[in-house]
């Protein structure tokens, strides 16, 4: 057999023929004159497939990746080095240079590849949605018989926006169409059902409260019939803050710590910490608020008990000593409260915030 193409008959023929002219004639890349890529003009997503991707790439790297997945190359070709260079830009028109070096039955060779690039400007759906406000779900923050305090409202805010940003990452639906303070409270108007879910659990979990869903029909998807609905997430707040005084059961404690998981209390006689589950949260009586705390001073003191003196007609009231009052001597000023005619000493730090 000989090649054809330079008459070699002295060599096993490939393809038809001779190693050197099959080098010679060999297209490194199969590659379209043309292609068209569709990038969202908010987010950079690429359109590929019909589905929007979003690879967080700069329009550099997305123009190379997409020309890189619209090429094949050679089979024939090993140790394959591609790079792309723009010669000139036009409007939504990119001319390319497409340079490539490979390693082709242990010979170099280089070629390059006139390449036209469209980049079309779009809106991917999410984007859409955002630009339009649409929202898939209502946070509501309210409090029971009182409105949210300024604390809360903060801690929501930096609660929420502290995870948007991070899920936002990874999913554009997370985000805050809208922000309403009403006379009830705040609400939270969010893209994403699921994220919403997030969002309330997060701050639940800090801040503790009741949760209750309630979907509202909103009408029906055109494309597939599927009735759409909305869902308000509504989280009442305690109508207790910490530093408040509680009855439960038979205790009468200052709150130390609400959270998601428990409510935490002191026993006002003994001192004792002890927990209460949000299941029980209905058992417990709200007696005083810390904004009731007065001051008084310990007028007497035997190994059992303490005396100070009434904040309201200063007639001396005796009190049995704690671990907590134990140290306190005479002369000083403490904190009280009174509940149900009956003073109690408040010596934790909350009395003093």
């Amino acid at each position: 057999m000989f090649c054809p193409r330079c008459g070699k008959s002295d060599e096993d023929l490939i393809d038809g023929l001779c190693k050197s002219c099959f080098i010679k004639d060999v297209s490194l890349l199969e590659i379209p004159d043309e292609i068209e890529i569709v990038v969202c003009a908010h987010c950079g997503s690429t359109l590929s497939e019909g589905k929007w991707r979003d690879m967080n790439l700069s329009e550099e790297e997305t123009i190379y990746n997409s020309i890189i997945n619209q090429i094949k190359i050679n089979k024939s070709a090993e140790d394959v080095e591609i790079w792309i260079e723009e010669l000139l830009a036009k409007g939504s028109n990119l001319k390319c240079l497409v340079h490539v070096q490979a390693n082709v039955m242990g010979e170099i060779v280089k070629q390059e590849y006139d390449l036209n690039v469209k980049l079309l400007k779009n809106v991917c759906p999410e984007c859409s949605k955002y630009a339009s406000g649409y929202y898939e779900a209502v946070i509501q923050i309210r409090a029971q018989d009182r409105f949210p305090s300024k604390e809360e409202i903060g801690k929501v805010d930096q609660i929420i926006s502290t995870h948007i940003e991070r899920i936002s990452k990874k999913n554009k639906m997370a985000y805050v169409s809208d922000r309403l303070i009403l006379k009830e409270g705040v609400d939270y108007y969010i893209g994403s059902y699921k994220v919403s879910k997030k969002l309330v659990s997060a701050i639940r979990e800090e801040l503790g409260g009741i949760v209750k869903e309630s979907p509202r029909l909103m009408g029906k998807d055109k494309s597939t019939g599927k009735e759409l609905y909305r869902i308000w997430i509504s989280l009442r707040l305690p109508n207790f803050q910490v530093g408040d005084f509680i009855k439960y059961g038979d205790v009468f404690g200052q709150l130390l710590a609400v959270d998601g998981r428990k409510i935490q209390l002191k026993n006002l006689e003994t001192a004792d910490i002890s927990s209460v589950q949000w299941r029980d949260y209905e058992k417990i009586e709200v007696e005083a608020k810390k904004e009731d705390i007065k001051k008084t001073t310990l007028t007497a003191k035997t190994p059992t008990s303490i005396q100070i003196l009434d904040p309201d007609d200063f007639q001396p009231v005796e009190i049995e000593i704690n671990p907590e009052t134990h140290d306190i001597e005479i002369g000083e000023e403490v904190s009280v409260i009174k509940i149900k005619d009956r003073i109690y000493i408040v010596t934790d730090s909350i009395s003093n915030e």
